[in-house]
């Protein structure tokens, strides 16, 4: 099993991922209207107002681990709908930075989200 785990974290090496907050936004954005499609309805475009606030306020707020960790699971999230090809090693790569992340920042992931929620929930297209 400790074998196993080795191999997986291997291979999750053998991707990397760019460290650059402009990508990280380009994925974030993209990420949250194809979620926000899902959940309101409409066509991507209508969520671009809400995302880019979405994006900034978590940017703003997150440190830039925490922002890295976000970018790769909303890709990882949104799977093959992504821009990462690979949205399996995105996902996974998250999941593992997170796990590396002090517990003091792990604590801060709801708090984040809901504070960007509750700042650009006023731009939500709400769908018919």
């Amino acid at each position: 099993m400790f074998v196993s785990l080795i191999v997986g974290l291997a291979g999750l090496a053998a991707t990397e991922f760019p460290d650059d907050p402009e990508q990280y936004s380009v994925w974030m954005q993209q990420a949250c209207r194809i979620q926000q499609v899902g959940h309101s309805g409409g066509e991507p475009v209508d969520h671009t107002e809400f995302c880019a606030c979405f994006d900034t306020a978590l940017r703003e707020a997150a440190s830039p681990a925490i922002y890295r960790v976000f970018a790769l699971g909303s890709q990882g999230a949104v799977r093959e709908q992504g821009m990462i090809e690979d949205w399996e090693a995105a996902r996974d790569t998250a999941a593992v930075e997170a796990a590396a992340l002090p517990p003091t920042d792990q604590a801060q992931f709801t708090s984040l989200l809901q504070g960007g929620l509750g700042r650009c929930m006023h731009l939500s297209h709400q769908g018919e």
